[in-house]
């Protein structure tokens, strides 16, 4: 028996082994295809079930399927591969404290870049509008992704403040904290292992991006998703990452909530509408450049930590 115990203590399960030989990136490609499974089917039949097809008259309990959906289903399973490939989930999670300049310094970046995504959609807008020999298929191709985020308004949106305190809970809390796990946790640190920080970054974020299936914000989420990256590699702390995230939706429910929903269709803007959107782009980029060129050159350095 004795002889027994040692030899299985050395000889891994036959499923951990063969995941540990699997690509990095073919893991993450199966991983994110069964928690999109899990999430988008297994959670919308719950959502379903739990608040009806008109989900609308039964809200609340719909935020709350939603977040628990999150949690089940996207938090879960990814800690669960995760530590089928290796059991140091803090390295692989990043779960370290950041320093409190490079924290003031994410927290700018988050602000800086919000003008710089608006204004990208509003001049986005403007040339899809502009574009007549595919202005009609546009149109009908948008008015599909309309009626899901119509139907996301009607959740997000919120009439009182302790309504308003559930849905910063429900699109701010619950995504900073599962998405920024699978995508900055166990997506980041499988690709470091295969390619070079800034194209781990990059892919991150891309994957990141293409993960929510919205085509039309896809340059916005892939510029979001590549800062969140790169402020949590080069901050070694996942922390920033969620604070970060939540932010970012945050400022959406806020404003949603304080002002409404914005028409997005621009198609008569003024020259000096456009100048003034470009102004601010501008602006912003620049302020934003400089806040993460300061924050790369403050970095987290591995080789600078020494722990005996």
């Amino acid at each position: 028996m004795d002889n027994y115990s040692e030899n299985s203590n050395k000889q891994p399960p036959p499923a951990a082994s063969f995941i540990k030989n699997l690509p990095p990136f073919v893991y993450i490609l199966i991983v994110l295809g069964v928690i999109f499974f899990l999430y988008q089917v297994i959670g919308a039949g719950l959502t379903i079930a739990a608040g009806g097809v008109e989900f609308d008259k039964n809200i609340q309990v719909t935020r709350i399927v939603l977040s628990f959906s999150q949690f089940m289903f996207i938090l879960g399973p990814t800690i669960f591969f995760t530590r089928l490939q290796t059991p140091e989930l803090k390295n692989t999670f990043r779960l370290n404290f950041p320093s409190p300049l490079l924290l003031f310094l994410a927290v700018l970046g988050i602000i800086f870049i919000q003008p710089l995504l608006q204004g990208y959609m509003v001049i986005q807008e403007y040339i899809l509008n502009h574009i007549p020999f595919i202005q009609d298929v546009l149109k009908q191709i948008k008015s599909l992704f309309d009626l899901v985020e119509e139907a996301t308004i009607k959740i997000v949106k919120a009439y009182s403040p302790v309504e308003f305190i559930v849905v910063v809970f429900v699109i701010g809390v619950t995504p900073a904290i599962c998405e920024e796990i699978l995508f900055r946790g166990f997506v980041l640190k499988n690709l470091e292992k295969v390619s070079r920080p800034a194209i781990a970054i990059f892919l991150t974020g891309f994957l990141f991006a293409i993960y929510h299936f919205q085509p039309f914000n896809i340059i916005p989420l892939i510029a979001l998703g590549s800062f969140l990256t790169f402020i949590v590699y080069y901050s070694n702390s996942i922390y920033l990452g969620i604070i970060c995230h939540f932010l970012n939706n945050f400022f959406a429910s806020y404003f949603l909530y304080k002002y409404g929903k914005q028409d997005m269709e621009t198609p008569k803007l003024s020259d000096s509408e456009i100048l003034d959107a470009v102004i601010m782009i501008t602006v912003s980029l620049v302020l934003f450049t400089s806040v993460m060129f300061l924050f790369y050159k403050l970095r987290f350095k591995k080789e600078s930590v020494q722990v005996e």
